[in-house]
């Protein structure tokens, strides 16, 4: 969508689309030599990235709102059930779009914005690297390649980019576990260490193939496959100095998971004479997973006490179709009317087995689900050019979900929501400044519980605690709902440099937490519907050289964002009640610049706050504030070849997390400390 009319030549889509979108092109995504898309996704405007489990990028999400309420798009569809983001390398895109407002065309599941991921596509001619890197960490390489090409023969193109990786980690953490009576009375004091070790290997492929028709008509295919093989051990320990000690103070895990997915993108579009243009596209999708988990237990005098193996066998497949009909010209204006709609099927067999130790019983289960999603979604939508300096964006959508589900230890159940998303935006070019511009936009968005929240199979812990619960689904959750507000002033100037200052407000009904509770002797954690909560912010993001504010300064290109956020939900009482795991602020300044024709480099500092957040009446959870320091040199040793080195993390701040349980009988804390190290990388690439 363009709106306002603009000379094509000259034309951005961050400002000149109606609709507010911030587009990362491929360079950018290149730029610091990330082995990763999180790595990279962390430095892009009010974009924060969680700590996650060893071995593991955390949740991605816009805004500081974690919790699903940032939504993940591959290609302009959502991502698969069973998606690993890991998959994916900066290489392998094409550009990163961040809708911060949603429009009719996208589905409305995104409360916080959208991060949409499009993969690189054939190319008009023929274009071809080979990229090896190596990088290391706490004494681990993880070496790498990156192969791709790319041709055009007659009205046919094709590309591939494939890349193959081996990611070796090492992860230790310490913590530390306090409580008192309900008198304060000090009744525990427990220390614990983790240590866990793994390798990765990966091999993913992105080919894809255009054609243009003999009638004009256009056809593509985009497919995506990848394929892992994680083993890790860990070892967990504890040393009880007050308190009862735990039925496993040293467990030691093995986990061998085997994964493979892929996907596929089938698009025609056709021009109809004088009656509209019409772009359809249907997607497959699948994957699948084999677990082997082996975990054994040792009691205080070391002594194997637990022994237990599970085995899970995960499958999903499914399908999506989509289609974009619009309208005959009509002046002024772009109407479009569209479908999305799917299907998509998920199952798994999960099996614990357990050997007699000491004469314990094992702990045996045999359970398994089948579950499917479907999906429909309706839109209209359209762009008025009301005059020169004033667009507007409208659009409605209707979406229909429906989820069932069946397992061997419960029942069929079936959930079925529908949720109407009026959406508007404008875009007024000020009369007299050329260079500033006002958006506004109103959207009705939802976050629609994942199927394994609606599942009523519990995950068992090894030393079951309040901060260590079970895990346990919720069949009676429904969707999120939220009214919002956007409102942003942007000023431009020569050679693509902006600023753009914004605030935002968000009013979300049937808020989904987790709490625990004590059931059957047993601490168990349950997502429920909880009462409203507001969401608030602003931000700002830039980006300009140096020399175009200071005169004689150097020619260094600058980009720096900022978001504030504020939340408050009102069935958690007492302070810091915000939205779980909401990032207060989060602050990426990178600048970069060409010393030589051969050479160039450059570093980001990103921040991010920490502090608690009491994400329900008797719960708290807090981390330390982030500091990332990453920096890169790039060598152009000709027209086809280069080396880039790259150093990530060179601050090595330890990340620090704490929860907290209380009720009237006492007070449980713990703190936890996991160091960080410094990654050095090393990428040659050359073009042919």
């Amino acid at each position: 969508m363009s709106g306002v009319s603009v000379d094509a030549s000259s034309y951005d889509a961050r400002r000149d689309d109606t609709a507010t979108r911030i587009v990362v092109t491929q360079a950018e995504l290149q730029r610091f030599g990330d082995t990763t898309l999180s790595d990279t996704l962390k430095r892009l405007p009010g974009v924060t990235v969680a700590t996650g489990v060893p071995g593991k990028a955390g949740a991605i999400s816009l805004r500081g709102m974690g919790n699903g309420y940032t939504q993940i798009l591959l290609n302009g569809q959502k991502a698969p059930l069973g998606f690993d983001l890991e998959s994916l390398t900066p290489d392998m895109v094409e550009r990163v779009e961040i809708l911060r407002t949603v429009t009719a065309d996208v589905r409305t599941e995104s409360i916080a914005g959208t991060i949409n991921i499009i993969l690189k596509k054939a190319a008009i001619k023929r274009n071809g690297s080979v990229k090896l890197s190596t990088a290391m960490a706490r004494g681990r390489v993880t070496p790498g390649v990156t192969w791709q090409v790319s041709d055009r023969v007659g009205d046919v193109s094709y590309a591939l980019n494939a890349a193959v990786a081996r990611r070796n980690y090492l992860v230790t953490e310490s913590s530390v576990q306090t409580g008192v009576d309900a008198s304060g009375v000090p009744n525990l004091l427990r220390y614990g260490s983790l240590h866990v070790r793994g390798q990765n290997d990966t091999l993913s492929m992105a080919p894809s193939v255009n054609m243009t028709l003999h009638n004009g008509d256009k056809v593509s295919l985009e497919t995506f496959i990848d394929a892992s093989h994680l083993v890790r051990t860990g070892d967990i320990t504890s040393d009880t100095l007050l308190g009862d000690t735990q039925a496993h103070p040293r467990d030691h895990q093995r986990t061998d998971n085997r994964s493979a997915q892929g996907r596929a993108d089938l698009s025609w579009s056709h021009d109809f004479t004088q009656s509209g243009h019409l772009d359809t596209k249907l997607t497959l999708n699948a994957d699948r997973t084999n677990g082997d988990f082996r975990e054994q237990g040792y009691d205080v005098d070391d002594v194997l006490n637990l022994d237990t193996v599970t085995r899970s066998r995960v499958r999903g497949h499914g399908f999506n179709l989509t289609g974009k009909y619009s309208l005959p010209y009509v002046e002024d204006h772009l109407l479009e009317l569209g479908w999305d709609g799917g299907i998509n099927h998920r199952s798994e067999d999960r099996v614990q087995t357990g050997t007699n130790v000491i004469g314990v019983d094992p702990e045996n289960s045999d359970l398994s689900f089948n579950a499917k999603i479907g999906r429909l979604g309706l839109y209209a939508q359209d762009e008025w050019t009301i005059t020169p300096m004033w667009s507007l964006y409208y659009g409605l959508r209707l979406e229909e979900l429906s989820t069932s589900s069946s397992g061997r230890d419960f029942g069929r159940i079936s959930n079925h929501e529908k949720v109407l998303s009026p959406l508007i935006q404008s875009l007024w070019k000020i009369p007299g400044m050329k260079k500033d511009q006002v958006r506004l936009a109103f959207s009705r968005t939802y976050n629609a519980p994942p199927i394994a929240s609606l599942i009523p199979r519990p995950y068992t812990s090894t030393n079951n605690t309040p901060l260590n619960p079970d895990t346990l689904g919720n069949p009676a959750l429904r969707p999120e709902l939220a009214l919002g507000m956007d409102l942003s002033f942007e000023h431009y100037w020569k050679d693509d440099a902006m600023v753009s200052i914004g605030t935002y407000a968000r009013r979300i009904q049937n808020v989904i937490r987790e709490e625990v509770n004590l059931v059957d002797g047993r601490w168990v954690s349950s997502p429920f519907n909880g009462g409203d909560a507001k969401a608030w912010g602003v931000e700002m993001d830039s980006k300009f050289s140096l020399d175009q504010l200071i005169n004689g300064a150097p020619a260094m290109n600058v980009r720096f964002n900022v978001t504030r956020n504020w939340s408050n939900v009102d069935d958690v009482p007492g302070a810091n009640n915000r939205i779980n795991d909401q990032t207060r602020l989060s602050s990426t300044l990178s600048v970069d610049y060409r010393f030589s024709p051969g050479w160039s480099g450059g570093a980001s500092y990103t921040f991010k706050t920490g502090g608690p957040v009491r994400s329900a009446p008797r719960q708290i959870n807090s981390s330390a504030a982030r500091r990332v320091l990453d920096m890169y040199a790039l060598w152009n040793m000709s027209k086809a070849s280069s080396l880039r080195l790259s150093l990530a993390n060179l601050l090595r701040q330890d990340f620090v997390t704490g929860n907290e349980y209380f009720d009237e009988n006492g007070d449980m804390r713990q703190v936890t400390h996991r160091p960080s190290q410094a990654t050095i990388r090393a990428d040659y690439e050359l073009k042919f």
